[in-house]
């Protein structure tokens, strides 16, 4: 014996399938676009960490500059994307290098200081 399904559960069946395909297909494409923003965000914090490394490798260029320096020193400049502040005082016995720029996602800053010898004077570059 053979039972027969009426057409209205067979349009039940077929709205709940569809509706089914509806759900996988948005959970799909959440997850695709999760995977498409990997490579965007690692190239991101690539160049991030790039020009943070420059910053940190021209601060210690002004300090060693500012420690070989027989004066006291204090100014600003514009380097490439790095905007440079540097302030060197021989009665505080340090010398001071702010680095900002504008980061990939907000604005960057890095300061450094060195305590200066009591004989960087005597071979400070004249």
């Amino acid at each position: 014996m053979r039972i027969q399904t009426n057409a209205f559960t067979r349009k039940k069946r077929k709205a709940f399938a569809l509706a089914e395909s509806i759900i996988a297909l948005l959970i799909l494409a959440i997850a695709l676009l999760a995977m498409a923003l990997v490579p965007i965000m690692s190239s991101k914090l690539a160049l991030q960490t790039v020009q943070k490394e420059q910053a940190l490798a021209l601060a210690h260029d002004r300090l060693d500059v500012l420690e070989a320096a027989s004066a006291d020193i204090a100014s600003s400049e514009i380097i490439g994307i790095y905007s440079v502040s540097f302030d060197r005082s021989f009665a505080r016995g340090n010398a001071v290098v702010e680095i900002s720029w504008g980061g990939i996602t907000q604005q960057s800053q890095i300061k450094l200081e060195r305590d200066l010898s009591r004989n960087a004077r005597l071979t400070a570059v004249k």
